[in-house]
């Protein structure tokens, strides 16, 4: 009996345990949550619910903003008694937290009413009856101290011992590498004295002749002049004017190459066929009425959507201005960009451009149209600081970067170009403004354009000038190319050209064109030209004849650059068809116009931007290692165009040494009917006797085209070289009718070594 009596009691004890066990976790939990609402309720009223709110406006309007001592009081109380495990020194505890928030309630006062509350309000305006408004905030700071010290255990003698100890051992370690820079200093200017008695000075005698008054002095470079601070103020002023980073431009040089020997005389056109820029035109630049009430919307719109930014910097520019938005602490980059259409809707613009983030910034860009922008001219670009001096046979006028800068840009460092954007976004504006900022500055025997036109719209404005070329049409008959089979005929003529000039410079053993113009002159031998081949459309090209296109924009872009050929290609169908990866893969400077979708967009530049652009000449400008710069392009009307060919044709005509290609033999007449040239027919043949062996798979790697391989092997098949017998599947090949064929009418190639 005893035994279960001793039994029911051991349970009874051990449930009463567990449930005082149970009590504290409870205690524990309701606590924390007490303090966590209490802050969450002073940080974010609305999304507390009713208790929060009421909360907070009690708290607030007790104590103002001393109201968050509260919330850290109880937290440091709660670990405290956690980590102690038991409940003494709430009083003291109670007492310290007290003081503090009437203290700092008090000190908020003092400063600015409306932040103290109404208790910090009652003593504060007590005491500057009684103390005066020194000796309440001392009684205040006071206060604070001492329920700090009771709540923290806080040794103040102690703190401003361990203050003192540092600033005292900071200042010796100031003081000591002071004097040992002193010292250093000193033995350094001993010894140079030593040095400078110890050494006699040795000028050479300066000769007579260098004495003549006559002598120019040597050239002293000018320090450059400072630049003026631009400062926004405060209370309400505009943020800083930032100058925008300005697009890489390539630096005035003087053309190494000297004239073309027994250069004919030549008039460069006036500049007078151009039209000027209308006096009192403006720089399209927005008013600062207009910048500061784009500010404020701006602000306003990230506002309403609760983003926490602000515009911190402008950059006005003649077409767009740039505003640095600067997001507060936890607001994302992309919180921001998604809200572009709503900015736009209320800025009342266009379209705008983000920039998020801008390179080297803390900031996001958000450019803006301007209410009325600038007409930029190409005579205004031509007669800038930006070309003028610049002597670079291939540089143009490119127009003027976000920040109302000139700009120009040399095809030589180029070297290649491609221009894409959809219909009527200035694309043509640009080409016609790179040929003629050429046409304006160098003469024919210099510079030459391939000009290849299948829409017969733009460039057929240009038949007739003197610097038009093709290497497979004579310089009397020569036209701008509208057709796609001239078209990939003159391409690779082209490619012939080049090769020749490696050859003739591997020679000379030089390693481009300038250099082999310079060792010409030295010589007193013909000098080669630039050539610039401007393809309006390549898509229709692409269309036609895909493959010879291809293979010849590949190869020329690949390996022209060196003999001073170089390509500007033209499409308003930026697509992954149109410019394959072949294509871009050479073309590494670009000009993107405004194009429909971003798809297209990043098909040109590789990623988002064009699709938000103006049209009408603006433009982005990406060169290898730059991010893309926006620019406006330069204009040039029909008209101006019109004037400058009309006095172009009456300069002279064409005039240039036709490509020498490898004479054809009797029965090579119809070669052109199968869209082949003598030159490939003679590989075509080589290929086969060396190999010993023909097949449409053999001539396809060697010449990339299964269009090609099939018309080389019906030409051997037609001239005899191979035939297959009936019932057979395998060719049979006539090499001794091969050699006798290529000894007899070709004899410079050499059937001893591979390839022609």
């Amino acid at each position: 009996m005893s035994i279960f009596l001793r039994s029911a009691s051991d349970k009874k004890r051990t449930k009463k345990k567990s449930e005082s066990v149970l009590l504290k976790a409870g205690r524990w939990a309701v606590s924390a949550f007490a303090v966590f609402f209490l802050a969450w309720s002073l940080a974010s009223p609305g999304s507390s619910g009713e208790l929060g709110r009421i909360i907070h406006d009690a708290l607030t309007g007790f104590l103002g903003a001393a109201a968050w001592v509260l919330p850290v009081w109880a937290t440091y109380v709660l670990v405290a008694q956690w980590r102690a495990d038991e409940t003494k020194g709430l009083l003291t505890a109670a007492v310290g937290g007290a003081l503090l928030c009437v203290g700092a309630s008090a000190l908020l006062a003092a400063v600015n009413p409306a932040w103290g509350g109404w208790v910090g309000k009652g003593l504060t305006g007590f005491g500057r009856g009684a103390l005066g408004l020194p000796g309440t905030v001392a009684l205040a700071l006071a206060g604070a101290l001492v329920g700090a010290q009771i709540l923290f255990h806080i040794s103040w003698g102690e703190a401003m011992k361990a203050l003192a100890r540092h600033a005292s051992e900071d200042f010796r370690s100031w003081q000591k590498g002071r004097d040992e820079m002193r010292s250093l200093a000193a033995a350094a200017r001993g010894k140079d004295r030593e040095e400078a008695k110890s050494k006699t000075p040795r000028v050479a005698a300066m000769p007579e002749a260098a004495r003549s008054s006559e002598a120019p002095p040597l050239p002293v470079e000018a320090a450059p002049e400072p630049k003026p601070v631009k400062k926004g103020g405060a209370n309400g002023a505009l943020p800083p004017i930032i100058d925008a980073p300005k697009p890489a431009q390539p630096a005035k040089k003087k053309s190494d190459a000297p004239p073309p020997a027994g250069a004919s005389a030549f008039a460069l056109p006036p500049l007078d066929l151009l039209t000027p820029k209308a006096p009192g035109s403006g720089g399209g630049r927005p008013s600062e009425a207009e910048i500061r009430d784009a500010v404020a919307s701006l602000e306003r719109t990230l506002a309403s959507f609760e983003i926490d930014a602000k515009v911190t910097g402008i950059s006005p520019g003649p077409v767009i201005t740039r505003y640095e938005v600067s997001p507060g602490q936890g607001v994302t980059v992309n919180s921001i960009v998604a809200r572009a259409d709503d900015i736009a809707l209320s800025m009342r613009a266009k379209g705008i451009r983000m920039i998020a983030p801008i390179p080297g910034k803390a900031a996001i860009g958000i450019e803006i149209p301007n209410s009325k922008g600038a007409f930029v001219g190409m005579r205004e670009i031509i007669e800038s600081p930006a070309m003028a001096g610049n002597d670079a046979p291939l540089s143009f006028a490119l127009g003027l970067s976000s920040d109302g800068t000139p700009l120009a840009a040399d095809l030589q460092t180029m070297p290649h170009v491609l221009v894409a954007g959809a219909t009527n976004s200035g694309k043509s504006v640009m080409v016609h403004s790179l040929i003629g900022s050429i046409l304006f500055r160098m003469p024919p025997d210099r510079v030459k354009f391939l000009l290849i036109d299948p829409k017969r719209i733009e460039l057929t404005l240009y038949d007739g000038i003197p610097h038009l070329y093709d290497p497979k049409v004579p310089p009397e008959a020569v036209q701008v190319i509208t057709s796609a089979k001239q078209a990939s005929t003159a391409l690779k003529g082209l490619v012939r050209v080049m090769e020749d000039r490696y050859e003739k410079f591997q020679a000379w053993r030089v390693r481009d064109i300038m250099q082999y113009n310079r060792e010409a002159a030295a010589r007193g031998e013909r000098q080669e030209y630039y050539i610039v081949v401007v393809i309006d459309e390549l898509a229709d090209l692409m269309v036609v004849a895909r493959d010879i296109v291809e293979d010849s924009i590949q190869r020329l872009t690949q390996m022209a650059r060196a003999v001073g050929i170089h390509m500007v290609i033209a499409t308003q169908r930026p697509s992954v068809d149109v410019l394959t990866g072949v294509i871009k893969a050479n073309l590494p400077s670009r000009i993107a116009m405004r194009v429909a979708t971003k798809v297209d967009s990043k098909v040109i530049i590789d990623q988002n931007g064009a699709e938000a652009l103006l049209g009408k000449g603006d433009a982005l400008y990406m060169t290898p290692g730059q991010d893309p710069a926006r620019i406006q392009g330069a204009f040039v009307s029909t008209g101006e165009i019109g004037a400058l060919v009309e006095y172009l044709k009456l300069q002279g005509k064409p005039d240039y040494r036709l490509l020498d290609v490898i004479a054809g033999p009797a029965g090579t007449e119809d070669l052109a009917q199968f869209g082949v040239e003598p030159l490939e027919f003679t590989q075509a043949l080589k290929l086969v006797l060396e190999r010993r062996r023909v097949s449409q798979d053999l001539l396809k790697a060697q010449f990339g085209s299964s269009a090609r391989a099939t018309n080389l092997l019906s030409l051997l098949e037609i001239k005899g070289f191979i035939n297959k017998p009936e019932g057979s599947n395998k060719w049979n090949i006539h090499f001794d009718k091969i050699e006798d064929f290529l000894t007899h009418h070709f004899p410079q190639v050499d059937l001893s070594k591979p390839g022609i």
